[in-house]
């Protein structure tokens, strides 16, 4: 592709956009993403600078990328402060609410879940695999946004956190069709190595059943983060 040329265009946009940190622009036909050294509004009471996020999250990246290139944006160019990533298609959240068959999107989640494992069985936590993070085009599978810090220590608990949260996201939604697109999800995870990962994440929430307490406490005031904490202590209950 013409560097120079995509150079151009995004620094263009960029002007247009002097304030806003993600951005996007066509060219040749192709949609493509800008995400910019800028602050994401975001862990306020971290101290983690600008630049340091920036890079760290190239890194994540660059990492996820040896071992699954296919799971990664690619990066088609990068400046000191600013990466363009080629697009990835609609985010698994608009593909659930979009007007594709049941059964197309439960076999999008179970790849999800297959895709989760691979990255999972080679030492790779994501750190936050919400749907609107998790792009599908063509069949392929993006994960986005390798920025988030990674809050528990153990390998087993990062991936289980990182399963349950692939799982709340579907919880959030509250769907009609919930129960069928969890178990789909489940069972790419489960069936690609998954197996050991799903049982830490249920001794994880026995672990801290306090919160699962508190949300059944919390539910009648139905606030969609707690209902979908409390689905997930009822689905490993």
């Amino acid at each position: 592709m013409d560097e120079y040329k995509t150079q151009r265009l995004a620094e263009a946009v960029i002007r247009e956009n002097p304030s806003r940190r993600i951005l996007d622009f066509s060219m040749d036909g192709e949609k493509y993403w800008i995400k910019r050294k800028l602050g994401n509004g975001r862990n306020q009471l971290v101290k983690y600078s600008v630049e340091k996020e920036f890079y760290y999250e190239i890194a994540r990246i660059t990492i996820a990328g040896e071992k699954h290139p296919e799971l990664v944006p690619k990066i088609v160019l990068l400046e000191p402060s600013y990466m363009v990533t080629l697009d990835g298609g609609p985010t698994l959240k608009n593909i659930l609410t979009s007007r594709r068959s049941e059964e197309e999107k439960e076999d999008i989640l179970e790849q999800t879940g297959a895709a989760l494992a691979a990255l999972h069985r080679d030492g790779i936590i994501h750190g936050r695999p919400a749907l609107r993070d998790i792009t599908c085009r063509d069949g392929k599978l993006t994960f986005l946004d390798w920025e988030n810090r990674l809050y528990v220590k153990s390998p087993e608990e990062q991936r289980a956190v990182d399963f349950l949260l692939l799982l709340q996201g579907i919880y959030r939604e509250n769907f009609d069709e919930e129960k069928g697109r969890i178990e789909a999800l489940e069972r790419g995870y489960f069936e690609n190595g998954g197996k050991e990962t799903i049982e830490e994440a249920r001794r994880f929430l026995s672990r801290h059943r306090i919160i699962g307490s508190m949300t059944h406490f919390l539910s009648p005031f139905r606030m969609k983060d707690i209902e979908s904490v409390r689905k997930l202590y009822d689905h490993f209950a």
